[in-house]
């Protein structure tokens, strides 16, 4: 019997990229490539194929390859969605061309160049004839990159329950492995003053004191990991109130963006936000509240580095790429959220490399893809304890 990496090729690796891109999947519009999914699990002769419905988006799709019932579980997942197209693109974004060793096309590297080497690792496995001391679940979310709604399905259905590893190929750095991620916050502000005619003294101007708040909030201490070389992050992501009728207005809104780091809660980012209204000086009242959304919010996690998980997974990629390995922390949020903090599963990221991520023009790194799917395939066989 043959290692499954024996079966795996730089050409298939490609095709599945290009056949991935080419199939349009903007968040909320991934019906069709949901489908593709689907028939490709089947094909590949993947267990128990099923599609879990997601409101407004394309089904979520999951397939396994079986083992004892008593072995471990892993999972290889990755999103089928996009952003939407942007300006500047050279060529049509769905229509995949390679060029210096590159596939172009939306998506390409954020992630279908990613779900191209979980899918093309699994292929291989499944060619080797090997069989695995544990289950393989294969995933592919949908709604990814709006509410994670996709993979909350997943979660939700029970069919992850034991679960105790999942490796995702987003976007990575050569020699790098992201074993941990910020976390994500969204802090609604809702000024309330006093309106009165604008040409005379009087009201309480709402707008104007959420300014005062507004100017300050770039005072807050947003921590720093020496680490990973890594601090929280605030944006203010939205400001209304007003408009032009002659009136001092008496509502405005501010929408502030507050990434955190692992060890950091909402909570104490929220009291960092209340302890600067209280010492803006302001006259309107002011309501606060945070992460208004379908899903839970995309918490901080870090698995930690001495782990069976991240030992391993370092390990095999260091051996393809022939050099030692960073661990990382993600500067924003993904899937890999949720299922590490809402499904409780231990969850890294490690992927291909490529440019213009989520940007016209973006690419993948053909030559980058090999040794990812290559650590899959191998970090399934030492996880799930390959049965003789």
């Amino acid at each position: 019997m043959q290692h499954p990496a024996n079966h795996l090729k730089t050409t298939r690796l490609a095709e599945l990229a290009q056949a991935l891109v080419a199939i349009p999947s903007v968040t909320n519009q991934e019906h069709e490539i949901a489908d593709w999914a689907c028939e490709q699990f089947k094909a590949m002769g993947l267990a128990n194929v099923q599609r879990l419905p997601v409101e407004d988006s394309g089904d979520t799709v999951i397939g396994w390859i079986d083992g004892p019932a008593q072995g471990p579980t892993l999972m290889f997942n990755f999103h089928m969605d996009t952003f939407p197209v942007c300006d500047g693109w050279n060529s049509d974004p769905f229509t995949p061309y390679i060029e210096n060793g590159r596939i172009y096309g939306l998506g390409a590297h954020d992630m279908k160049g990613g779900g191209a080497c979980a899918l093309a690792a699994v292929e291989a496995i499944l060619a080797s004839g090997i069989e695995l001391g544990g289950r393989l679940i294969v995933s592919d979310t949908t709604d990814e990159e709006n509410w994670s709604r996709g993979a909350h399905a997943l979660i939700e259905s029970g069919l992850l329950d034991g679960c105790q590893y999942c490796l995702i190929p987003e976007p990575s750095a050569r020699a790098t492995l992201t074993h941990g991620a910020r976390g994500r916050h969204v802090f609604h502000l809702v000024f309330r003053g006093q309106a009165c005619h604008a040409a005379y003294d009087g009201g309480v101007n709402a707008v104007v004191d959420a300014a005062k708040v507004v100017a300050h909030l770039e005072e807050i201490d947003l921590g720093f990991d020496e680490r990973f070389g890594m601090g929280g992050s605030l944006c203010t992501t939205g400001f209304r109130g007003g408009g032009t009728l002659i009136l001092v207005p008496e509502e405005a809104h501010v929408f502030v963006d507050r990434h955190i780091l692992p060890g950091q809660t909402v909570e104490d980012a929220a009291a960092q936000i209340e302890a600067v209204i209280r010492q803006a000086g302001i006259v309107s009242t002011c309501e606060l509240t945070w992460d208004e959304r379908p899903t839970p919010a995309p918490a901080p996690y870090l698995v930690p580095a001495d782990s069976l998980l991240v030992q391993t997974v370092q390990r095999n990629l260091e051996r393809e790429i022939g050099q030692q390995v960073t661990l990382v922390l993600q500067r924003s949020v993904a899937d890999t959220n949720h299922f590490a903090v809402h499904g409780g599963i231990p969850t890294l990221v490690c992927g291909p490399q490529g440019g213009n991520t989520c940007q016209a023009n973006e690419y993948v790194e053909i030559d980058s893809m090999p040794a990812i799917a290559r650590t899959y395939i191998q970090t399934a066989i030492d996880l799930l304890s390959v049965r003789n």
